[in-house]
């Protein structure tokens, strides 16, 4: 049987290379964007042309937008992945208010324990979510009256 012998140079290089949990952690991006939205809630009156807009930042990079409200049919990606350095993004749009959209409706709140009561709402949530170049997500939501 013939024995190894490793110098003890190698076996210092070795382990003073590795990366501790913490390491690799703190190198990771756990930071989400942020979003600033210049109104997060505005009482229109139906048929009326509204303007969103708002600053998004990120260190690492904005990759995707996207602004949805799937009962007046809005659906506006903004894919930023092809770009090299987007930190600061300012998104902007101009929506139409259905002339029929709603103005009161009533909807089920549901609870952790599995109950649930049922409340009139009078606000559309529009939302506005974006990730960074490392997926981490941050949604914004407008909330719309309508007169």
């Amino acid at each position: 049987m013939r024995k190894v012998i490793i110098p003890f140079a190698i076996i210092l290089l070795v382990l003073s290379s590795c990366e501790t949990t913490e390491d690799i952690l703190n190198s990771i991006d756990h930071e989400v964007p942020s979003i600033i939205l210049d109104q997060d809630s505005l009482v229109v009156n139906a048929g009326e042309s509204v303007s969103i807009s708002a600053t998004i930042e990120d260190e690492s990079g904005i990759e995707r937008v996207e602004f949805s409200y799937g009962d007046w049919m809005i659906n506006e990606i903004k894919d930023l992945s092809d770009q090299t350095s987007t930190e600061i993004y300012e998104f902007s749009t101009e929506i139409m208010v259905p002339a029929d959209a709603v103005k009161e409706w009533e909807e089920d709140k549901y609870f952790n324990d599995a109950s649930s009561i049922k409340v009139m709402q009078q606000f559309h949530r529009l939302e506005l979510k974006t990730w960074d170049k490392n997926r981490n997500e941050r949604k914004g939501i407008v909330y719309i009256k309508v007169n």
